[in-house]
């Protein structure tokens, strides 16, 4: 495996699929190997610096590896089913299109109705399209809706095997659905899917009506009560902006719009005959196919693309249970030697427990693989070790580690207080609390209830850099 190169890959929503698929079923028996796996040829390749790109890279690695290691097929399925619904709606709506458009010229009225073409095949269609961006604005159901579309496009391609996969897949759907950046990818997915569906609808439009004057006698005239043909030649100018300068003779004049009128003689209604008002009209209607329709659509389609792209490129896994991960991954084993080049390191003592730097050196060396050169209390009623810590921060060290007691958790005290810390060091400092529990013997392995509840909190704060680890005095 080429960690390397498998890290520095873009995600996308089938390896996002196939991770969260892993991660619902991935056991401690399992993580065991792939942490030897992970420290032995995925971190020496991770990028230095930017936790956010470390974390990506290294979670996207592991999944190049886990994929080589056994088939997972989730993502395949995915992308498959996807294909399948593109596809469909492509040849479906461009059915459609050509039907509707057959219909308008083909059909045994004197001629076609120029606002009435016009309204059918291009305003209706974008005042759908309309009231689709104003239900996602609303988002009423939103996730449901996007939780049972991305189980039914995956299950188009994917056999059933029993109640055991489909309740692995109702839990995919959820993680999917969980948390802002996958389901705007999600969203963005369908919304391009939508729009190739658009596309084709617009193809079958153009092939329809070039067809039809072609094979066709189409005639073309408008009508209305009122004398409108002031404001039919103000909306027909705005229509024929994009392409005036191009192709002027696709863009109707007044006296034109005015001579295409169909007017009542003697009880029954005449169209015009003249090739001059039939032939400006059938240019006009031509590019605003081309350019409102197919063209637009197209662009949606490539902007839609893009938003999915960019989603995915926010991805921070910092959920709990992606930091659950990293955290699995990244530890350290008992028995393991110190890294021969290491960080150095600011130990601040939060709360003035009394806990020194030598105490947990060995520690810090071989789990967090970095050297305390320097310790400070912090969170003590001291004005001047408050003024040395903050002196120590402005010093910019490579780590801070923040020791604190298992019993000591005060959220607002330690929101602030990491956020102190942070705006001192910067967003990329690395900043690592230490969970531990005084004993007589030195610090000891925090309680377990006690560190969850520092768990939670730590990755509640969703901060790239910042990472938890309870004290460990065998490591």
């Amino acid at each position: 495996m080429n960690a390397a190169h498998a890290a520095g890959q873009r995600w996308t929503l089938a390896d996002l699929i196939d991770f969260e698929t892993l991660l619902a079923g991935v056991d401690e028996t399992a993580l065991e190997h792939d942490r030897l796996i992970f420290n032995r040829d995925i971190r020496p390749d991770l990028p230095h610096g930017d936790e956010r790109a470390r974390r990506r890279a290294g979670l996207r690695a592991w999944l190049v590896y886990r994929r080589e290691a056994g088939a997972i097929e989730t993502g395949s399925f995915w992308q498959q089913g996807l294909r399948l619904v593109q596809v469909a709606l492509l040849v479906g709506m461009a059915s459609i299109g050509f039907a509707l458009v057959a219909g308008l010229c083909a059909g045994a009225n004197p001629g076609v109705h120029v606002i009435l073409f016009f309204g059918v095949t291009l305003v209706l269609p974008w005042l759908v399209f309309a009231l689709f961006m104003f239900a996602r604005f609303l988002g009423s159901g939103s996730s449901t809706l996007l939780a049972r579309w991305a189980g039914r496009v995956t299950s188009l391609a994917a056999p059933s095997r029993g109640e055991d996969s489909r309740q692995r897949l109702r839990l995919l759907r959820e993680r999917l659905t969980d948390a802002a950046v996958p389901r705007r990818a999600l969203q963005a997915a369908l919304a391009r899917t939508l729009q190739i569906g658009a596309v084709g609808f617009n193809i079958g439009l153009v092939l329809a009506f070039v067809g039809s004057l072609l094979v066709f006698d189409v005639r073309f005239y408008w009508e209305a009560t009122p004398q409108t043909s002031g404001l039919v030649a103000s909306a027909t100018g705005v229509v024929a902006a994009p392409w005036r300068g191009v192709w002027p003779a696709a863009a109707p004049t007044a006296a034109e719009i005015e001579a295409s009128r169909a007017r009542y003689v003697d009880g029954s209604r005449r169209v015009p005959a003249t090739p001059a008002s039939t032939a400006v009209w059938w240019r006009f209607l031509l590019m605003s196919l081309l350019v409102w329709g197919l063209l637009a659509r197209v662009l949606l389609v490539l902007c839609y693309a893009g938003i999915e792209r960019r989603a995915l490129a926010a991805l921070d896994f910092q959920s709990p249970r992606h930091r659950s991960l990293w955290r699995a991954l990244t530890r350290i084993e008992r028995g393991a030697v110190a890294a021969p080049v290491a960080d150095s390191a600011l130990v601040l003592d939060v709360g003035g427990s009394g806990i020194s730097a030598a105490s947990i050196r060995g520690f810090l060396l071989r789990s967090l693989r970095v050297n305390p050169h320097e310790e400070q209390r912090i969170g003590v009623l001291d004005e001047a070790a408050e003024a040395a810590a903050d002196t120590a921060l402005a010093a910019q060290p490579d780590h801070v580690v923040l020791a604190a007691e298992d019993w000591g958790l005060s959220p607002r005290q330690v929101g602030a207080l990491h956020a102190r810390v942070r705006k001192a060091v910067g967003s990329q400092t690395p900043v690592t609390w230490l969970i531990f529990t005084r004993a007589e013997r030195g610090p000891g392995a925090p309680d377990s209830d006690h560190l969850q509840r520092w768990t939670r909190f730590i990755d509640g704060l969703r901060d790239p850099a910042a990472e938890i680890v309870a004290y460990d005095a065998g490591l």
